[in-house]
């Protein structure tokens, strides 16, 4: 064996062009499985960092095809009290929290009863965690600190423990600090945590806005679990109709809750990039038979000097091992830079990308697959390498004629074919999704994006604690804003048009009959000032806008979108009609004085919502608005003048930084974009290996038939002939393999499922236009190779025979 070792890479030295070709394309395929393998092996197969982690499910009130709905307080009070399937059963809710001193910052957390931490079985890096006692009502403030805002807030400073650092108004003393691996729960990015005040002798049921974690008790399963609280959710059915009719209860496992439909995205990429590996290893094949065929009167020789055939058969194996190791290797090399590359492209709500990165577990399964890749390579070459005696003699005999025989030729052919068909599945799987995003972006938002940027701005509570002097910052901002060099209009709101996550509220209309439990109409609720319409530029269907003059203490009065006048007041006017909404005022009745066109909330593949604008003058109980400006001053500008203006007006109070509202709308596609990103580079490289491979069959065959061309043309063929000739075999093969694979990309397009938009799964555009481009390429990579044939002198070709 070490003898073939050395003869192997001696070989392999003197060919250094060959072993470049195939290393480096070694290297493309198993660098692309081994980035996308540590996204799998962080995303799905690590466990979460947690004590027990299969045994934490998230639980969730649910109501119609709404699954995942937020929890009432009360409702899980008394699921802590009935429930039995729980070693622990903790609340959280979602929080922000300001910071002040020489730069005010908010920052995002979440507010957990006091067993939340022993629940997920995390311990803190410095101090503790909450006790009863800190968890009681009106409790003086406690925090616990993430290590990431430890260190980049309080410089790292152990001493933090039992300090009280600064926040909006007061102070809160820092109790611990957790460890850096103690992951946000799903859908939060918190950096602290407060305890969550809950009056137990209180079960009155308002409102819906937290979310509960579980940890079962050993051998009670997810299943049995949700039968039980399924259970429950009956009885409050039953005890509490006006509040949960309708209601029941999800129970998730936090890992598909963490994971969620990124799962089946990810191994829809871990299947695309499979086949760039197997491109890639067709294409080495390709080459490693061409140099076999010219090994062939060596290898005849060998054999007929007695070398057994296993023998021959190791030596081919052999040096196949190493040119997979080498492509391993440098396929891990590629790997480090993929994956940084993968992770800066992630959309936000890509899960766990912290946990991606190559480890030894992703090294040892790239040993693996190249391994397995120059075993398998080294088998099928080496047997069918190795020469029979007949040819063996007719080698040796007819030294010039030598060839890798008819068997080689079929098998060069099945590998294009196989390259083919292979690439037009994922040229056409990347093709779709580019159709599905143009849709996407051709989809009116309802608004004119151009030239809008948005930014968000939180008060205190501490120091504003009623609506009047909210009221009275913001219109003072305003005032400040529209006065700015470069503003056209500006206008707020209490939520960005095309955020995710859309809360409704149940409504009533005044003078119909009460709805029976449970079936109350609902609507998304916004507030916004009188100048939001116009720098959003959404016209006015019916009635008037909002008014400065609809101020508190006058009638309140709404603005309804076309869907939600569509939906309650078909075929009527919904002017002067009043509604009664659950929201802050459950008995006020609000009068509607206008419609407004639709916008879209919840992303541009929503439908439009039934949506009611209050104006803040009359609803100014928000703390967090959104400053939108209609203005051509770059969004790093704006946000410094307006950090400016609110500094003069309260230092403590933070602005986050602007982002244009195309920046907005193009995040709420990311789950869409990043997709086609990844599968379009895939794509990309896959193209390019099927017209490596092709050129190089191709100059094989021109190169084992200059004889026969030479005579053909000595007999009178044309070049033109020679041409037809040489593109026509090449063709054939292209033509074969996007038959094939354009029915294998037919039966598996429906895999892309949710990701498409607008885009039939067996759109004739893309099966049309991505065939086309591959012939395209194709013939491209054909053409030098068939120039070559063309020009062939016969003189030249017979003498050298």
């Amino acid at each position: 064996m070490l003898q073939d070792l050395r003869y192997a890479i001696r070989r392999l030295a003197k060919s250094p062009g060959f072993t470049a070709v195939v290393v480096l394309t070694l290297a493309l395929g198993i660098g692309a499985n081994t980035a996308i393998f540590s996204v799998v092996n962080g995303v799905l197969l690590t466990p979460l960092p947690y004590r027990d982690p299969s045994r934490l499910v998230v639980v969730w009130e649910s109501k119609g095809t709404s699954t995942h709905n937020v929890v009432n307080p009360a409702n899980y009070m008394d699921w802590h009290d009935r429930a039995t399937s729980f070693s622990g059963l903790a609340l959280t809710t979602w929080r922000s929290l300001i910071f002040t001193g020489e730069q005010a910052e908010e920052v995002q957390g979440r507010a957990v009863t006091p067993d939340f931490f022993g629940v997920v079985g995390a311990t803190p890096l410095l101090g503790r965690t909450f006790n009863v006692e800190e968890s009681r009502p009106n409790s003086p403030r406690v925090i616990v600190l993430s290590e990431a805002l430890w260190r980049r807030r309080f410089s790292a400073d152990r001493t933090i423990v039992g300090r009280a650092v600064p926040v909006a108004g007061e102070t809160a003393r820092v109790v611990g600090v957790m460890p850096s691996s103690f992951r946000p729960m799903p859908q939060g990015h918190e950096e602290y945590w407060e305890p969550l005040a809950l009056d137990w002798s209180n079960r009155a049921r308002t409102g819906r806005y937290a979310m509960a974690v579980g940890r079962l008790k050993r051998g009670v399963t997810v299943e049995r679990a949700q039968t039980e609280m399924s259970h429950i959710a009956r009885q409050l059915q039953s005890d509490y109709p006006a509040f949960d009719t309708a209601w029941g209860v999800t129970v998730v496992p936090l890992m598909e809750q963490v994971v969620g439909g990124s799962r089946r995205t990810i191994l829809l990429v871990l299947g695309a990039v499979s086949l760039v590996l197997l491109i890639a290893c067709a294409n080495v094949a390709n080459l490693m038979i061409a140099r076999a065929a010219s090994r062939e009167r060596e290898l005849a020789v060998r054999a007929a000097l007695g070398a057994p055939r296993w023998r021959l058969v190791r030596q081919t194996l052999v040096e196949s091992v190493i040119l997979a190791l080498a492509g391993g290797a440098a396929g891990a090399l590629l790997a480090g830079w993929g994956v940084h590359l993968l992770v800066r492209a992630a959309p936000p709500d890509v899960p766990r990308v912290a946990d991606i990165h190559v480890d030894l577990t992703v090294l040892a399964v790239t040993a693996l697959v190249s391994m397995a890749a120059g075993v398998l390579l080294g088998l099928l070459l080496g047997l069918a390498g190795a020469l029979s005696r007949s040819r063996a003699a007719a080698a040796i005999q007819d030294v010039h004629a030598a060839t890798a025989g008819v068997p080689a030729t079929r098998m060069r052919g099945a590998l294009v074919i196989a390259q083919v068909s292979l690439a037009i599945v994922l040229l056409i799987g990347a093709g779709l999704l580019v159709r599905s995003l143009q849709r996407l972006i051709a989809v009116d938002p309802g608004f004119d994006p151009a030239d809008i940027s948005a930014v968000t701005i939180t008060l205190p509570r501490a120091t504003y604690t009623d609506s009047l002097r909210r009221f009275a910052f913001y219109e003072r901002l305003l005032e400040r804003v529209r006065n700015m060099p470069g503003v056209q209009s500006a206008g707020i709101i209490s939520r960005l048009p095309m955020t995710p996550g859309n809360a409704v509220t149940a409504l009533t209309v005044v003078g119909r009959p009460e709805p029976a439990p449970g079936e109350a109409p609902a609507a998304a609720i916004r507030v916004v000032d009188p100048g939001y319409f116009a720098a959003m530029r959404i016209p006015l269907e019916r009635g008037r806008s909002l008014a400065p003059s609809d101020r508190i203490g006058d009638a309140p009065v709404a603005v309804i979108s076309e869907a939600m006048a569509h939906e309650l007041w078909l075929g009527e006017d919904p002017i002067g009609q009043h509604v009664k909404v659950q929201w802050r005022h459950p008995t006020a009745s609000v009068e509607i004085v206008g419609v407004v066109a639709d916008s879209r909330h919840d992303g541009l593949d929503a439908a439009f919502q039934p949506t009611l604008f209050y104006p803040f003058a009359q609803e100014s109980q928000q703390s967090t608005m959104s400053l939108v400006l209609r203005s051509k001053v770059p969004p790093a500008t704006l946000t410094r003048m307006v950090r400016a203006s609110v500094s003069e007006m309260d230092k403590d109070v933070p602005v986050a930084d602007a982002v244009t509202m195309y920046h907005h709308i193009a995040e709420t596609m990311a789950d869409r974009r990043y997709p086609a990103f990844v599968l379009g580079l895939f794509a990309a490289l896959a193209l390019a290996l099927a017209a490596v491979g092709i050129y190089g069959v191709q100059s094989y065959t021109v190169g084992q038939r200059t004889r026969e061309i030479g005579v053909r043309v000595a007999l009178g063929a044309r070049p033109v002939d020679v041409l037809r000739t040489v593109l026509g075999g090449g063709l054939r093969l292209t033509l074969i393999g996007v038959a094939l694979g354009g029915l294998a990309a037919g039966l598996g397009a429906g895999a892309l499922g949710k990701l498409l938009y607008g885009v039939h799964p067996l759109d004739p555009v893309t099966f049309i236009i991505v065939p086309l481009v591959l012939i395209g390429v194709a013939l491209l990579a054909m053409a030098a190779p068939a120039r070559r044939a063309a020009r062939v002198d016969p003189m030249v070709a017979l003498r050298h025979e």
